[in-house]
Order: C-alpha cells, then sequence, then structure tokens
C-alpha cells in the first residue's frame, strides 16, 4: 500500500515541475494549463483522502502526507493568465495541434501504472505522441 503512494508522488513531482515550466513560459495563456491545474488538484484531493483512510503506519503516513501538502501548494501556485482561453482557437497557440500541458498529464500513467510494452507498440506509441505534437521528426527507432 505504501508503494502506491509513493509511485502516486513520483508521477506528481514529474507532472508538476513540467506544469510549472509550461506556466513560466508557452502554455501561461493557456486553458489547457488550467485544465491540467484543475486535475491535479483534484487528483491530489483524492490522494489525500486516500491516504488517511489507508493502514500503513502513522509515521510513514505523515511523510506521505507532508509530500501531497507541498505538491498541492506547488499546483495551486501554478501562474496562469488571468483571463484564459484556448489559444489555439483564437490562433495563438505557440504549440500547434498538440496541448503540453493536458499531454503532461498521461505521464502520470507512465510513471505510476508503467507497462513493459513490445518494441511495436513503443513504436506505435512515440509515432501517436509525435502525431499528437505536430513534431515533424521521424519516430525514434527503439532497440
Amino acid at each position: 500500500m505504501e508503494a502506491y503512494f509513493k509511485n502516486q508522488l513520483r508521477g506528481y513531482d514529474v507532472v508538476l515541475a513540467t506544469l510549472g515550466a509550461f506556466s513560466e513560459d508557452i502554455c501561461r495563456n493557456c486553458i489547457g494549463l488550467s485544465g491540467a491545474q484543475t486535475k491535479v488538484i483534484k487528483g491530489l484531493k483524492k490522494l489525500r483522502m486516500d491516504l488517511e483512510k489507508s493502514s500503513i503506519p502513522e509515521v510513514e503516513k505523515e511523510k506521505i502526507f507532508i509530500c501531497v501538502e507541498s505538491f498541492f501548494k506547488a499546483a495551486k501556485g501554478l501562474k496562469l493568465a488571468e483571463e484564459v482561453s484556448c489559444q489555439k482557437t483564437a490562433g495563438r497557440c505557440k504549440i500547434g495541434p498538440g496541448c503540453l500541458p493536458l499531454g503532461a498529464l498521461e505521464l502520470m500513467n507512465q510513471i505510476t501504472e508503467p507497462t513493459i510494452l513490445p518494441e511495436k507498440e513503443v513504436s506505435k506509441m512515440a509515432k501517436l505522441i509525435c502525431e499528437a505534437c505536430g513534431a515533424e521528426e521521424p519516430v525514434p527507432v527503439v532497440h
């Protein structure tokens, strides 16, 4: 049970760092960042409730709770523009067809619930990611 919470925290650590970088740069005015922030906050609230109900030892629970609270504070502190709208719809999106903030949330699944995929599936996933972000680079070869 304790491993579940630690894996979740690893995922939130990466996602919050990523969203923080987006809020300082190209996505500050993007509705995708606002949506990602909301999803992260809701996820952390759920994680906090699950932690309170868990049967892990109190000492470990307190350590995890401190991390959850610091991530919650970081998520609430993401810098957003006062008026957030879809920059793609307004024709001002710097990213293209993909939305990096919402895509960053997919990192959570890869970190917290990793699956070992056959080489074909990894190449297929890489191709989908490239199509989603609009990158014109070829799909990397997976060895």
